[in-house]
């Protein structure tokens, strides 16, 4: 988090300890409105009341989808690149609600070196397979692990297509956590998703416990979405059950203004342009010093970088990943994807090029060493 914003924090704090009565009934409701109104108009949404903010993308999501009216039960569908909270709601509904199955889409081994396809075919292919059933499609607008910017726009577009799903378009849940900041974000240009959210605090410089929750008006419904905590407020309106959720520390949310005023002194096209360029440029030079490859198209990269590591072994990646972390301070994680091993990488503007070319060499540095080591014993 930017300095500035962190001190622009501690400011709200420090008004709300002064005079906490005027603080809950009056100081933040109005700071919070203009907090909504700024993103509402960021992510091109049609209306500042169509936009709330929530304490991170978990809360968003289990806002959504454990107040959603299930009926009878149906299906709820998401990717096999869904982060692991969207799984584990989708787990706890389909045995708490009657009826309701879960359809998660098993992503090929093509998955993402063959780009939107590889995502597109297999949806397709589930929609046809349930249609008429499907209550809610989940997707990510940028996944966690791979890192790719997901097909979101091609993915609402089949969920509304009456040859495919039948007669009633499927609602759609984008799960857009590491979206705002890395690439830019229009509802309206989308599709017009039944239900987008963002956090604040991993790539839009906002303190931690920021995020927003777009709700389509016609999806804004008496009983849902809910907040996970209902509040002694009383108030059933879309944004008034989400304003107040009780006594809590609401400084985060409202610190977006300030996160939106540092971007804009950077120049936030600035920002953009400076990752995207970076990370393109440290894509190539990582892939080519160790001599593997980027795992994705292009497209589907912004300032989270899939590289292919340098070795073949599991746990030489991992003891390589831990020697950076007690070595240099530096974190990077090893995973896995089908038979390649694999790191996660990002940029951000207080990395340059010279960061990257370390990481290359260092790496590559320990891979060799610890597969030496491994050879002689």
């Amino acid at each position: 988090m930017p300095r500035p914003v962190w001190e622009a924090q501690l400011k709200y704090q420090e008004q709300a300890e002064a005079r906490p009565d005027k603080w809950f009934r009056e100081d933040y409701l109005e700071l919070l409105e203009s907090a909504r109104a700024a993103i509402a108009l960021y992510v091109n949404a049609p209306s500042k009341t169509d936009v709330v903010m929530v304490e991170n993308a978990s809360g968003g999501c289990n806002a959504v989808m454990r107040s959603l009216d299930w009926g009878d039960g149906g299906v709820l569908m998401y990717l096999s690149s869904a982060y692991g909270m969207v799984k584990n709601t989708a787990k706890y509904l389909s045995e708490s609600v009657p009826g309701l199955k879960t359809v998660e889409v098993q992503l090929g081994v093509d998955f993402p070196m063959n780009g939107d396809a590889s995502v597109l075919q297999p949806l397709e292919k589930a929609l046809k397979e349930h249609k008429g059933k499907v209550k809610l499609f989940v997707i990510s607008h940028i996944a966690s692990v791979p890192g790719v910017i997901m097909p979101v726009e091609a993915a609402i577009k089949l969920c509304r297509d009456p040859a495919i799903v039948g007669k009633h378009p499927i609602p759609v849940l984008v799960d857009g956590a590491h979206a705002l900041g890395q690439i830019r974000i229009d509802l309206q240009a989308m599709g017009d998703p039944e239900y987008y959210l963002s956090n604040g605090h991993k790539w839009f410089f906002t303190p931690k416990s920021a995020a927003f929750l777009y709700v389509r008006k016609d999806r804004q419904l008496p009983l849902s979405p809910e907040p996970t905590v209902i509040s002694s407020s009383g108030k059933q309106d879309f944004i008034g059950r989400f304003d107040y959720t009780g006594t809590r520390d609401y400084t985060a949310m409202i610190a977006f203004l300030d996160a939106l005023k540092f971007r804009q002194s950077l120049g936030d096209d600035v920002i953009y342009q400076y990752n995207t360029e970076l990370a393109a440029w440290a894509a190539q030079h990582l892939s080519k010093t160790w001599g593997t490859r980027v795992l994705c198209p292009p497209h589907m990269q912004a300032n989270m970088i899939n590289i292919q590591l340098p070795t073949n072994s599991s746990a030489v990646a991992l003891e390589v990943q831990q020697r950076l972390a007690q070595d240099y301070d530096a974190y990077t994680l090893a995973l896995s994807l089908g038979d390649i091993i694999y790191t996660r990488v990002s940029v951000q503007i207080y990395l340059d090029k010279s960061d990257f070319v370390w990481l290359a060499d260092t790496l590559l540095a320990l891979v060799r060493e610890t597969e030496a080591r491994g050879a002689r014993e």
